[in-house]
């Protein structure tokens, strides 16, 4: 077992940690440097803002997307029909914005609705910060957002007013939209955990697991297939999610996953025909591959069509053979 020691504070008090209701001491592990608690007769350990973490060291996590719009009609016909209203808008935003649970939990009537009623047209994202002040900002990466609101947002606001009517702007305009409104948990914010348990009890139905990610990467499935062969539409998604790169987004929706699988069943298949079935290999030509720098290239093809203007009026086959070799060979000379 690891070297364990107690964590303190600068007062030089041990500090602790509160997890569901109940205080803990905070240990480190001295070899990997993490903070944890003992709860619940396992190690639970704390994110850096000293609260035990979402996802814990060691567990698996759930990374499909929600494959289809069958599917996500599924999950809302759910809610709708066991009238969980609250879960039913909370879906429909997760998976309309494609915001985290961690920023979706954060939100307040203010955000989407004038004192009016009158919604907004753009959600600006805002966070608590260490201090528990209000501030704009993703909750996971501390990026300013803005996220447009679109109309199938606009109607499951409508439709859950229309059936939770005790909403009133008077008194809960500053309040969080997933504030729950009735049961032994009236009045607390819908927990991660408890988004969890209705997201995997609606998909029994389907035939894969989802979680609150699935949400966020069945849209940017979906924008993929929705706009195919669409060059703009990667650097689209990146601004979705806020990605720093299009490897990250990629990952993130499954396209690495599926084109490692891919290759790998096509070496797998070769393997298994000319290595374990021992049939002929087919003769393959190299193709030679030349690499140029972009800089160079471009100066080179403007000369080259300077070159064949001064040509333009030749008929002479030969000359313009010799032209044609000799913009080859220039080619030749400054390839890397």
């Amino acid at each position: 077992m690891a070297a364990l020691k107690q964590e303190g504070n600068t007062q030089g008090n041990q500090k602790t940690c509160e997890y569901k209701g109940v205080t803990y001491f905070v240990l480190n592990d001295i070899r990997t440097g993490k903070c944890f608690i003992e709860a619940d007769g396992e190690r639970k350990y704390l994110d850096c803002n000293g609260r035990v973490a979402n996802k814990q060291r060691g567990t698996k996590s759930i990374k499909t997307a929600i494959e289809n719009f069958d599917d996500m009609k599924k999950i809302q016909d759910y809610f709708i029909e066991n009238r969980q209203w609250n879960f039913y808008l909370l879906f429909t935003l997760n998976i309309n914005t494609g915001r985290r649970i961690s920023d979706l939990r954060q939100a307040r009537w203010s955000d989407f609705f004038y004192k009016n009623g009158n919604m907004r047209n753009t959600w600006d994202i805002r966070k608590k910060d260490k201090n528990g002040n209000i501030v704009y900002g993703e909750q996971k990466t501390g990026k300013v957002k803005e996220v447009y609101i679109t109309r199938p947002v606009q109607r499951a606001f409508k439709v859950f007013l229309e059936n939770e009517p005790g909403i009133d702007f008077n008194y809960d305009y500053d309040e969080p939209v997933f504030k729950q409104l009735h049961g032994t948990h009236r009045g607390k914010v819908i927990s991660e955990a408890g988004y969890r348990k209705a997201l995997i009890k609606a998909g029994g139905c389907l035939g894969y697991e989802i979680r609150s990610h699935s949400m966020r990467r069945g849209m940017g499935k979906m924008v993929m297939e929705l706009h195919p062969g669409d060059n703009k539409a990667k650097s689209v998604l990146m601004e979705i999610y806020n990605h720093s790169s299009e490897k990250m987004t990629n990952r993130y929706i499954g396209e690495t996953a599926k084109l490692e699988k891919e290759y790998m069943d096509d070496f797998g298949e070769k393997y298994e025909k000319y290595v374990m079935d021992g049939e002929e290999i087919p003769f393959t030509v190299k193709k030679p591959v030349s690499v140029y720098d972009n800089s160079e290239l471009r100066d080179y093809i403007l000369c080259a069509m300077g070159k064949m203007l001064d040509f333009k009026d030749e008929t002479d086959p030969v000359k313009l053979m010799e032209v044609y070799n000799g913009i080859l060979n220039g080619l030749e000379m400054i390839a890397k």
